[in-house]
């Protein structure tokens, strides 16, 4: 009996270690990256900053983030414009000139979104921003 509780003990107390240690970062954010993209209404501007880490240059990062700072464009409008359209496409948008209100009419809009289009307002009115893309 001795044995079994001198047994029992420390795997009892390594069952609650584990079970109450703190997930790592890369398991957390793996896990609100799964959650926000079930329920895109919990994002918010570090989870499009992720994204947008993950799917652009730094350079353009710094861009979108500083148009959506001087527009106030919001995280939910932010992430249904990844979703539909991806981040390319936003800085597209951004750089031809388009605010929160084109963004939102763009994402209501029934037709497709002209890619073509805020390409070449894009290149036109930031070429500095397509140079080492391109």
């Amino acid at each position: 009996m001795n044995t079994l509780i001198a047994l029992g003990v420390p795997v009892a107390a390594l069952l609650a270690y584990l079970a109450t240690r703190p997930a790592s970062p890369a398991g957390e954010a793996a896990r609100r990256a799964h959650r926000v993209s079930r329920h895109p209404a919990l994002a918010n501007l570090g989870d499009v900053r992720l994204r947008l880490d993950r799917e652009l240059p730094g350079r353009q990062v710094d861009f979108v983030l500083a148009r959506v700072a001087q527009h106030g464009i919001d995280a939910r409008t932010l992430w249904a414009w990844l979703d539909r359209f991806g981040a390319d496409a936003l800085v597209l948008a951004l750089a031809s000139g388009q605010g929160y209100a084109g963004v939102l009419r763009i994402l209501r809009d029934q037709t497709t979104y002209d890619e073509r289009e805020a390409r070449l307002l894009a290149r036109l009115s930031t070429p500095e921003l397509f140079e080492l893309a391109a």
